[in-house]
């Protein structure tokens, strides 16, 4: 899967509203626990200065992660870090006051594609890293694009979404509830509505025939998604016309901020599809210069299934070209 494919627009509006990780409800702050302390193994490593490459960063957790890790371990680091969206680390600063300093000590770069950074990328890095990023880009582009930015005893050092796990399987839960949610026409009546394509009593009428199906649907009954969307909807249909009106925007608002979740998941699900079709993709980077050295399975809590962790390093063949 290329990610210079995606519309990326879902994630930017993801990271305009201020949140410092993909998973925010299992991660209120900052990854932590194993994976916190995974990377603080890996700077550990760090020799004199150590100029850092943090790709599909976000709004930067494992960038501002690293920086205080540095600061803990007295190290000197430069850290620049990378995406494909409009990113807004300024966001972050604004909900994480605490970080505002650690922030300004990272260079943020947004609308970079991995496979095409070093258009904008003067390197070379010590350590190139990423976290739920990496197996998202064109592995042989991205392997490719590294390779050209590291050091000759350079890192590259990932942690990528586990191929299915828990959080996944609810992901295509949600899905079938999206689809049946198209399916009825829900997003278009609401954005329709939000639009001025249709009129308050056309759009009451559109519900009074879709409501009744997903009140007798039993098997999404007990889905906090459906329920959501049932409540809503429920809500919407016994206002009055001038009430429906004044709730026009809130209602395109509330539509599309599902719709770009759907949009997520759905880019989330194609990494999980890659992952399981090719369990080795990995080996591209081998296949580029990069010579693994470590990976594993990172149980988070010592039970779930975080991830896995990649290490590789400059090869000896590439040393010698």
């Amino acid at each position: 899967m290329d990610k210079n494919s995606m519309n990326n627009n879902h994630w930017s509006t993801y990271w305009q509203s201020g949140v410092l990780t993909s998973l925010p409800m299992d991660f209120k702050q900052n990854y932590d626990g194993e994976l916190a302390d995974f990377w603080r193994g890996i700077m550990a490593q760090n020799q004199g200065h150590t100029r850092i490459l943090d790709l599909c960063t976000g709004n930067g957790a494992v960038a501002i992660l690293l920086q205080e890790l540095a600061t803990e371990l007295e190290q000197s680091v430069s850290i620049t870090a990378v995406d494909a969206s409009v990113i807004h680390p300024s966001m972050v600063a604004r909900q994480f006051p605490e970080k505002g300093p650690i922030i300004e000590r990272i260079e943020f770069i947004g609308q970079c594609p991995v496979e095409q950074m070093t258009e904008q990328l003067t390197g070379p890095f010590d350590l190139i890293v990423s976290q739920y990023g990496i197996e998202y880009c064109d592995t042989a582009g991205a392997a490719q694009a590294i390779q050209a930015l590291l050091l000759p005893k350079g890192r590259l050092v990932f942690v990528s979404h586990a191929p299915e796990t828990d959080i996944h399987q609810y992901m295509r839960h949600e899905e079938r509830i999206y689809q049946l949610l198209e399916d009825l026409g829900v997003f278009g009546l609401m954005m329709n509505f939000h639009q001025d394509r249709i009129s308050a009593n056309g759009f009451k009428n559109k519900l009074s025939q879709l409501l009744p199906t997903m009140h007798n649907d039993p098997t999404n009954r007990s889905k906090d998604l459906f329920m959501t969307w049932l409540g809503a909807l429920t809500q919407l249909s016994q206002m009055n016309n001038n009430q429906l009106k004044e709730q026009k925007p809130r209602m395109g608002q509330f539509t599309q901020q599902y719709l770009d979740a759907r949009a997520r998941a759905a880019d989330m699900l194609a990494v999980s599809d890659k992952l399981t079709e090719n369990p080795q993709w990995y080996l591209s980077f081998a296949e580029h210069g990069l010579e693994l050295i470590d990976h594993g399975p990172i149980l988070y809590q010592g039970k779930h299934h975080a991830g896995d962790q990649f290490q590789f390093k400059v090869g000896s063949k590439s040393l010698d070209q």
